[in-house]
């Protein structure tokens, strides 16, 4: 009898430590540099030292998929990039393995937004860089031919985010999708996303974050990066 009553302080700290070490997130939470969530609410109220870094704009993953990945956007957007040199041997490479489009994209007046009956192809863009380095050679040995990618999965290292400084990753076409949704300050037109268009080798899918529009763009051209992080699943 006195082993039970033993086992009963033990099960209390189970779960308080398990309950105290799930976060609870919102859209539209701020993220900082020690992993502490906070609601923009409370941000003009905050005395602490850790910087904000991300801002929460799902916690239903990409576009449709419907799952509990909670997905947060850096908060330096990069000034605009080709995703791909035009004179680079990377330029003409298609990524099939993450290929993306949107199903029955259509416009509606009354909002002037963007609507689609959902995504084939790759919606979860955490593995898209190391699927362009199976199928490029060239880019096992760095980011040269890749500014875009370069910008998105350094974006903890190059800005020296201690927690989190790994597992930025440049977004599939369904996940930008969600940032049209979140009303995050500052967000730019059309940013780079991760999947590889069906329309031809040297196309990139974009989005506009103003209409919600998947569109498609030649690797060489000039659009702002985004980068994202997965706090949780």
């Amino acid at each position: 009898m006195k082993n039970i009553y033993r086992l009963f302080p033990l099960i209390i700290i189970s779960l308080l430590f398990v309950s105290c070490g799930r976060l609870t997130y919102h859209v539209g939470d701020i993220v900082l540099d020690d992993g502490t969530v906070l609601p923009q609410t409370e941000m003009a109220a905050y005395k602490g030292s850790a910087e904000p870094v991300a801002f929460i704009f799902s916690v239903a993953g990409g576009e449709h998929e419907n799952s509990k990945r909670v997905l947060g956007a850096g908060l330096k957007i990069s000034e605009p990039l080709v995703f791909t040199p035009e004179d680079s041997e990377s330029y003409g490479i298609s990524i099939q393995a993450n290929y993306s489009m949107a199903a029955a994209q259509e416009y509606q007046i009354q909002t002037g937004l963007y609507t689609n009956l959902g995504f084939f192809g790759l919606t979860d863009g955490r593995k898209t860089w190391k699927n362009v380095v199976k199928a490029d050679g060239n880019a096992a040995k760095g980011f040269a031919n890749y500014p875009a990618y370069d910008y998105a999965v350094n974006y903890g290292i190059k800005n020296q985010i201690k927690k989190f400084e790994k597992g930025w990753y440049l977004p599939t076409a369904a996940e930008a999708r969600m940032l049209v949704k979140s009303n995050m300050p500052g967000l730019p037109d059309f940013i780079w996303t991760s999947s590889q268009s069906y329309d031809g080798k040297e196309n990139e899918l974009v989005v506009n974050l103003i209409t919600g529009s998947v569109e498609t763009g030649f690797k060489d051209m000039d659009y702002s990066v985004c980068s994202i992080y997965c706090f949780a699943e």
